[in-house]
């Protein structure tokens, strides 16, 4: 008896170890869109997602003066960014998160950078969890007539990323490449999946793509110039250098 009340607790544990696992890992559903507000003439770009853009906040001023100066029109750039946040997770926040839907919903925006993958890749999570939340994020932009322009997953140091990690995150990454088919330096993966999801979905003519070659093809030397010394987030020549490909992206459209 004593046995078998042992079995059936091992049967509830992995029951529930299974249910939240499907959870964590499953790509998102998609969610009806709410409607943004235009207000005025002005030119308004958002930059949502993960720390990338949590930490654009004191570089907005710079993006909106080389704009202005070209196009002879108000220009204002916002950001909202969470750190940590994987692509399913920013997609959510458009709905889940007040603030978030406020910032999305209280401006219309004509443009819209998303910083969405890193911590995908950081965390090993799914190709196919990765594909659909960007699917759904970039709908959900095409349905307000928001251009969405996408960040690559950039060159970051993912290696060095792992190895400063405690023990227990560590064994949880191993689980995820595990479960998920995941290596550790699984980059040029999600670069891939993301341009067949686009290529396949017919978005090629309706957003933009911020190639890492464009900014930050230089390997090591990048990681020195450009980064912060976790090798993971920029520093502020780092923003400089993304930033005035964004300009040159938005100009190009323009035109």
């Amino acid at each position: 008896m004593k046995r078998l009340w042992i079995y059936l607790l091992l049967a509830g544990i992995i029951t529930i170890i299974s249910y939240l696992a499907y959870h964590y890992y499953a790509p998102p559903y998609q969610i009806k869109a709410y409607s943004t507000i235009n207000h005025d003439d002005t030119l308004r770009i958002a930059y949502i997602g993960d720390s990338w853009a949590f930490m654009h906040k004191d570089h907005h001023c710079k993006i909106a003066k080389v704009l202005e100066d070209s196009i002879h029109r108000p220009v204002k750039v916002h950001s909202y960014g969470i750190c940590g946040l994987t692509s399913k997770e920013i997609y959510e926040n458009l709905f889940e998160n007040y603030e978030m839907k406020q910032f999305m919903q209280k401006r219309y925006y004509k443009y819209c950078f998303i910083s969405a993958g890193i911590n995908d890749t950081y965390k090993k999570m799914g190709i196919s969890y990765y594909q659909k939340s960007m699917d759904v994020i970039i709908q959900f932009l095409l349905m307000n007539n928001i251009r969405p322009i996408i960040l690559e997953i950039p060159d970051y140091d993912i290696n060095k990323a792992y190895e400063r990690q405690i023990i227990s995150r560590k064994l949880l990454r191993q689980i995820s490449m595990l479960v998920n088919n995941t290596p550790i330096n699984c980059k040029e993966m999600f670069r891939k999946a993301l341009n067949e999801m686009i290529r396949e979905k017919g978005y090629t003519n309706n957003i933009s793509i911020i190639r890492y070659q464009t900014w930050n093809s230089n390997g090591v030397k990048d990681l020195k110039v450009l980064y912060a010394s976790d090798g993971m987030h920029l520093n502020e020549l780092g923003y400089s250098v993304l930033d005035s490909v964004i300009v040159n992206e938005i100009l190009r459209i323009n035109n």
